[in-house]
């Protein structure tokens, strides 16, 4: 096992095997059941990270190990050492943004250890809603991949949905809308950022609908620069970057940097080409050019051909089914965030004695 799958935090099968003659040529231990495994060193997120195996394994020299015996509850103690996380992070800190964890430091942790029966209580209260919360997880995925076949089949007029027989046709984005990039007033000039034009960076799309902005440009700013006022329903790309291919679609009047390309639908339902545009993300980022991260230009934007029913009507129906599909699993996830801040909550209660569960 790899400190990478600290990650899944409750762990019931490994990516990798070894034989029995890497074995027994490594200085690895066969792991029971029910340790508390502590990742040790990374510049990631897995320095400090938590996770509880539920079968027997193996691991990599970067995974600490506490093995469970009679005198405690060892899914009390993963509770208690996932709650330390930060504290670890802070601890095993190093220069350059690594750092790592030691067996001194791990042996130095002072742990809140209630009496036995108490432990398994808090223990089996987290472990509850840990369940409801993996739960929720996966019909989230699964509510995704129903979705994602919706969209193969929809998008590409291999369904059709009743009533509707006319046939697609191929259309380019410049036929049926109009393109432009925003700009990024100077920040040499710090009250341009201080006014009430929403200013929207290409981090903040997010394959969403976008109502408020991180940052606020002045009217004087928007005059000052090539940022330009963009309407509602206006769909946003970025163009480069980290974010490559993610979309947003306005729900107000609003400016943007030069990466965003802003797509204004002239002849098409906006929220169906949002999602043309989302279901073809890869192939258009293949499209893109560039020695290192692809970028893709108004140009090649223009260009992008699909395949679309000519009919606003099947096109909005057709948008309306995927919406209610977004819209539920946006409710789950909304849901599954409830439920990790309750237990989040909870932990900060029950590991720290201000709630008690006694018998």
């Amino acid at each position: 096992m790899s400190s990478g799958e600290l990650n899944n935090k409750i762990i019931y099968d490994v990516n990798g095997r070894i034989t029995q003659k890497g074995y027994d040529n490594t200085g690895t231990h066969m792991l029971p059941k029910n340790c508390v495994l502590i990742g040790l060193a990374g510049q990631g997120k897995t320095r400090g990270t938590a996770a509880y195996n539920k079968v027997e394994l193996c691991t990599n020299q970067s995974i600490a190990a506490i093995l469970p015996n009679s005198k405690y509850e060892s899914k009390y103690l993963y509770f208690y050492i996932d709650s330390l996380y930060d504290k670890l992070r802070l601890l095993s800190a190093g220069d350059g943004g690594r750092g790592g964890l030691n067996k001194q430091i791990l042996q130095n942790l002072e742990i809140a250890m209630p009496p036995l029966n108490e432990q398994r209580r808090i223990a089996s209260a987290l472990t509850s809603i840990d369940n409801l919360i993996a739960s929720l997880g996966k019909l989230i995925k699964k509510k995704k991949n129903i979705k994602q076949g919706a969209m193969q089949q929809l998008l590409t007029g291999k369904t059709r949905l009743k009533g509707f027989t006319e046939p697609w046709v191929y259309r380019k984005i410049s036929e049926i809308a109009t393109t432009s990039s925003g700009g990024t007033p100077s920040r040499s000039i710090p009250n341009y950022y201080y006014g009430d034009i929403k200013w929207f960076t290409t981090t903040e799309l997010k394959d969403n609908y976008l109502y408020d902005s991180v940052e606020h440009i002045t009217r004087e700013a928007l005059n000052n620069s090539s940022a330009k006022m963009f309407s509602a329903n206006t769909i946003l790309m970025a163009m480069y970057g980290a974010t490559i291919g993610k979309l947003g679609v306005l729900k107000e009047p609003s400016t943007t940097n030069q990466a965003c390309c802003a797509i204004k639908c002239n002849d098409i339902v906006e929220i169906f080409l949002f999602y043309i545009l989302l279901y073809n993300r890869k192939s258009i980022i293949e499209k893109g050019c560039g020695a290192g991260q692809p970028n893709i230009s108004q140009a090649i934007v223009n260009e992008l051909s699909f395949l679309v029913p000519p009919c606003e009507k099947e096109q909005q129906a057709i948008a309306t089914i995927l919406t209610k599909m977004d819209n539920e699993i946006t409710a789950l996830e909304a849901k599954r965030a409830k439920y990790e801040a309750i237990k989040q909550g909870m932990m900060q209660q029950l590991l720290t004695g201000k709630i008690r569960l006694i018998s």
